[in-house]
């Protein structure tokens, strides 16, 4: 039990416990719009979005709607594993 604890705890637990009924969730609820440039998929249909852990995983951040944000692939990439405010 206690390896199945851990592993979920893990980056790779964390990981893993973002699914696509979460993403979609997450975008819904950020109106489909980036949350550090604002940019949406009614200004530019092909968009690609992400949810981005606000508190890298890599750092200790969890799996959970409050700790997840929508941002367009550019600001994700530039992002990488920062901690930054969204604007």
């Amino acid at each position: 039990m206690s390896q199945k604890i851990k592993w979920r705890k893990s980056a790779a637990g964390q990981r893993a416990l973002m699914t696509t009924t979460l993403r979609n969730m997450i975008k819904t609820r950020d109106n489909h719009t980036c949350r550090y440039c604002s940019i949406s998929l009614s200004a530019e249909p092909h968009l690609l979005l992400e949810v981005d852990h606000i508190m890298p995983v890599s750092k200790g951040g969890l799996t959970a709607p409050e700790n997840l944000q929508t941002l367009c692939w550019r600001c994700n990439r530039t992002k990488s594993n920062k901690i930054i405010a969204a604007g």
